[in-house]
């Protein structure tokens, strides 16, 4: 008797997690949230994060809009990865989510070297299966240049090299 309800339990719970209005996919599995990398590296093309240069602790960035929190965090370089994971080009590098916005600005206060750094972002809004909207960056551009932007592996991740 207690495998019967047992079943019929793991049943219920299988069944309540479908959207049949979404002609059977799963929602819960349905979150996009993009993530946007900045590389900070120099004229030769050297990573300052990983020589040692900029401090990530030493840090602090501004954004044009208020109304959403400015977190970022820091990506250091994973001894443990596999070396040759395509991910891995996300090592040593700032990490934002990107905001519900269609164009934004972030300053980014360096201060081991005394630079301040303002990029300017363009977004597109994509909306998945189950109606969650999430933006994608199309256009990054710094110093009145256009940057490129790479979609690194299918998780929604953004690599934009910045030069300073």
């Amino acid at each position: 008797m207690k495998k019967i309800i047992t079943l019929i339990l793991i049943g219920l719970l299988f069944s309540s997690c479908s959207n049949n209005d979404d002609e059977g996919d799963d929602c819960i599995l349905d979150m996009a949230v993009a993530s946007l990398h900045l590389r900070i590296v120099d004229t030769a093309g050297t990573n300052l994060f990983e020589n040692g240069t900029i401090d990530p602790d030493n840090i602090r960035v501004e954004a044009d809009y208020s109304e959403e929190l400015i977190t970022f965090q820091f990506i250091p370089g994973n001894e443990f990865a596999n070396p040759d994971a395509e991910i891995r080009v996300l090592d040593n590098s700032l990490m934002f989510t990107v905001p519900h916005r269609s164009t934004y600005e972030y300053t980014i206060y360096l201060d081991d070297i005394e630079e301040t750094i303002n990029v300017q972002f363009e977004t597109e809004q994509s909306r998945t299966i189950c109606g969650t909207d999430y933006y994608t960056p199309v256009v990054a551009s710094y110093k009145k240049e256009t940057l490129e932007i790479s979609e690194v592996s299918s998780e929604l991740n953004f690599l934009v090299i910045l030069e300073i």
